[in-house]
């Protein structure tokens, strides 16, 4: 880590945010031969991928219990199985068959958008996919049945009978990867140690808070500590507001980029209850529980509805480690909670009541299991917010919807999460491979940058 106070250091490229799309890219960018350094206020890697124990004894990765697959060649290329990251197949059921095919299609379709693939240096074709901008979810899961629905907007908030709602099944925000033992951690740790095999250097524990540049070119990061980060290149994992509203003055940007990112949306509507069980867990399967119409309804209104979407994962049954002998881990998803409700914002009485509420459909699903209850921990979007530094808690970087998705994400016309600030891009959520793939944005813009580079444009 550079020394506190005013020193520089200069570097091919700065990345902020260690989770899993800053560390791919500090690998990637690394096994080229190009100086990096990883910027991250939190004290560890790993972002959303981290497992920590919330009960004596009872472990469980607090934000999301899977995340979107990893492109094939991007895992092979990061050699993320050497280090320890390996990916345990679920069965299938008849609908996560199909769906898989779906998802397979668009990673495809999206790697074949960047001229040479994944690692491509421009976006040279139309996204092919672009039909499903029209298509809403009921219509496309009509075959597939609510079980289908209900894993595509686990977590989220959005009406299925919306034209473009279909946009779901293409952006897993969870599920779809399979099952790392130990938790998502195993891969955060495995994107690090990549990282660090590479020659990536680290400074974590201290917040970037600007972005230097002159001219509307990216010169380097200032820490909180007054560390000044010199590099020819920027790339931000944070998603689009969070970049330029907080790492720039208003005075500093272009009136046209502050129009596009003030209009940007965030659709935070996450909610996680993580429960330690005095015994085994009484289902083997994820169990699907809420009605997503109504609950999207209330959660339009800042309310939440009676019963909220839900998805309950009996997370230990299929990685006994989480979880002391005969007892067992419990994870409850909620979909559409809102990040701010209509009466103010979250209080202790409120996170009670949600708790209350769903340990009360627990209960009703499996009789009996509440009285086993030995800890139950609540997090909502303000704690999904401040843990990771994501607008409104969004795990998804900004509202899956058709004006937000491929092509026009992120800044249109600006392939490889390329910005109108020249050595900056963004790599992170908010980028148009962002809610498609894990670790694919932070992929596409180390690629971008290496061939900027290469073509003499950030000197």
């Amino acid at each position: 880590m550079p020394a506190q106070g005013t020193r520089r250091v200069r570097y091919d490229a700065a990345i902020i945010g260690a989770g899993a799309n800053g560390l791919a890219a500090a690998a990637l960018l690394g096994r080229a031969g190009r100086s990096v350094i990883v910027l991250d206020r939190a004290q560890t890697c790993g972002g959303r991928c981290t497992t920590r124990e919330f009960h004596p004894g009872f472990r469980a990765s607090p934000f999301c219990d899977e995340v979107a697959p990893i492109p094939v060649e991007v895992f092979r290329a990061l050699d993320l199985a050497r280090h320890g990251a390996i990916f345990a197949r679920v069965p299938q059921q008849r609908f996560s068959a199909a769906i898989a095919a779906l998802r397979a299609q668009a990673m495809a379709e999206a790697a074949q958008a960047q001229e040479h693939g994944w690692f491509g240096r421009r976006q040279s074709r139309p996204w092919p996919l672009q039909d499903w901008l029209h298509r809403s979810l009921k219509e496309a899961c009509a075959d597939l049945g609510y079980g289908a629905m209900a894993g595509a907007l686990e977590g989220r908030a959005a009406d299925p009978a919306f034209d473009g709602s279909a946009l779901h099944l293409l952006s897993p925000g969870s599920g779809g990867s399979g099952i790392l033992m130990g938790g998502l951690g195993t891969l955060g740790r495995a994107l690090e140690a990549a990282a660090r095999a590479a020659g990536a250097d680290f400074a974590l524990g201290m917040e970037a808070t600007d972005l230097r540049h002159r001219k509307r070119r990216a010169e380097g990061v200032r820490l909180a500590d007054g560390t000044e980060i010199e590099a020819r290149a920027v790339i931000s994992t944070l998603d689009l507001r969070r970049t330029f509203f907080s790492l720039f003055a208003w005075k500093d940007l272009p009136p046209q980029t502050i129009e596009r990112v003030a209009q940007y949306r965030h659709a935070a509507a996450r909610a996680r209850l993580l429960i330690a069980l005095d015994g085994p867990t009484p289902f083997s399967a994820p169990v699907y529980l809420g009605d997503r119409t109504a609950g999207y309804a209330a959660w339009r209104s800042a309310a939440i509805a009676e019963m909220p979407p839900m998805t309950l994962r009996p997370v230990s049954a299929a990685d006994p480690g989480l979880a002391p002998d005969g007892k067992a881990v419990v994870t409850a998803t909620l979909g559409c909670v809102p990040y701010r409700l209509f009466d103010g914002p979250w209080t202790n009485e409120k996170r009670a009541a949600l708790k209350e509420r769903v340990l009360a459909a627990l209960d009703l699903e499996a009789p009996g299991i509440r009285s086993k209850a030995l800890a139950a921990e609540l997090i909502v979007p303000p704690d999904i917010e401040a843990a990771l530094g994501l607008s409104e808690g969004d795990l998804d970087g900004g509202e899956i919807a058709p004006d937000q998705m491929f092509a026009l994400r992120g800044f249109e016309n600006c392939p490889g999460g390329r910005t109108p600030v020249r050595g900056l891009y963004l790599g992170g959520s908010s980028a148009p491979l962002g809610p498609i793939a894990t670790c694919a944005a932070g992929a596409a813009a180390a690629a971008a940058l290496a061939a900027d580079l290469e073509a003499g444009l950030l000197k």
